[in-house]
């Protein structure tokens, strides 16, 4: 079964809801505005931040950390 409208193979509904790719840039490596892939995943009560999608480094919130993020990205661009 494919997607009507990528004509792709559909994700899966839980993964959908549960990851995240966000493109960003990399001041450190000087790549391209807007080339490098941020992962952000849900697993279990912690939300994972892996920064070039390569797993070499992960950054992890717990729940508590996740609503200061929300809130601090709600107050800056509203």
């Amino acid at each position: 079964m494919t997607d009507d409208i990528n004509n792709d193979i559909p994700a899966m509904q839980p993964m959908r809801k549960l990851r995240r790719v966000i493109h960003a840039t990399c001041a450190l490596h000087r790549g391209p505005v807007g080339f490098t892939n941020l992962v952000v995943s849900k697993r279990g009560g912690q939300i994972e931040l892996d920064p070039h999608a390569a797993g070499a480094c992960k950054i992890t919130i717990d729940e508590n950390g996740a609503r200061v993020l929300r809130d601090a990205l709600i107050e800056w661009f509203g």
